[in-house]
């Protein structure tokens, strides 16, 4: 892939694949019906983030890949558990809907295996959708709520992913690190 700098977009994520991509994409496919208030995650590249920049010069991206290397030698697969959907925002208005993760001690030593400084906590989680109209949500958040009930599964974690926007698209995956077994 040729890639041409400044990438802008780039992040570094756990993808969703198999099972728990299928599930995700089920669950975005329930919520078809809201589709002219929200704005679904790509439901091709499921993730949860680790960490995100805006913008990433040619000798940053060889860096984060020889950190990102690092970090996936030094762990070993382990699994996630989504244990439902709810929303956060500002000012008394959802803007996203996403799965919650139960706490992973795996997960937190992963994160704190990234070097890159974080101006606000982390908050693990796999956006399912942003919410376009705040004010229309509000009145149909019980019953997309209702859609997402039950919505528990594992999520096996087995690599790190880079995506980063290329030529225009967004989350396009630029390389795995896959963990140690």
């Amino acid at each position: 892939m040729d890639l041409h700098f400044p990438l802008r977009s780039t992040f570094l994520a756990l993808p969703l694949e198999g099972q728990p991509k299928w599930q995700f994409q089920a669950l975005v496919e329930e919520l078809q019906p809201f589709a002219n208030i929200l704005h679904f995650q790509n439901p091709r590249s499921p993730h949860l983030t680790l960490y995100f920049w805006k913008e990433v010069l040619e000798l940053e991206y060889q860096g984060i890949v020889a950190q990102a290397e690092k970090i996936a030698a030094a762990h070993r697969p382990f699994v996630l558990q989504v244990t439902g959907a709810e929303t956060f925002g500002s000012r008394g208005e959802d803007r996203v809907l996403f799965l919650t993760i139960a706490f992973s001690e795996k997960l937190a030593r992963l994160k704190k295996a990234c070097p890159w400084p974080e101006g606000r906590p982390f908050s693990p989680h796999i956006t399912l959708a942003r919410v376009d109209h705040p004010q229309r949500f509000h009145v149909v958040k019980k019953k997309v709520m209702k859609a997402l009930e039950g919505s528990t599964f594992a999520v096996p974690v087995d690599c790190l992913r880079l995506y980063a926007e290329v030529n225009g698209i967004k989350q396009t995956a630029l390389r795995d690190f896959p963990l140690q077994s």
